[in-house]
């Protein structure tokens, strides 16, 4: 539902447009149009900009995944090596035959 005071706005665009559009295409309008036409295209290139950084953002996530992965690796792979390096070393064995 519009409000008596949306609809009284309306009315008023409404015939300030059709005046702008009646006189033909005024000084005013074209500099309307233009800037219309100026602000899509910046639109469009943001459009095409916020595409970009998207895809670069899918890229970073997934390196970042990888090396997340790695790091993993290598801790479990560290902690296996400290585990292996606290074990005292075997006391080596006699041979037979030596005197």
């Amino acid at each position: 539902m519009t409000s008596p005071t949306m609809k009284v706005w309306l009315a008023v665009g409404g015939l300030a447009l059709g005046a702008l559009s009646a006189c033909g295409p005024s000084k005013e309008l074209r500099q309307v149009r233009a800037e219309a036409k100026s602000l899509r295209e910046e639109a469009s290139t943001l459009r095409a900009e916020g595409r970009g950084l998207r895809a670069e953002n899918a890229t970073l996530k997934t390196k970042v995944r990888a090396l997340e992965d790695d790091l993993e690796e290598l801790t479990r792979e560290r902690d296996e090596l400290k585990l292996a390096a606290s074990k005292p070393a075997p006391a080596p064995s006699k041979k037979a035959g030596r005197k």
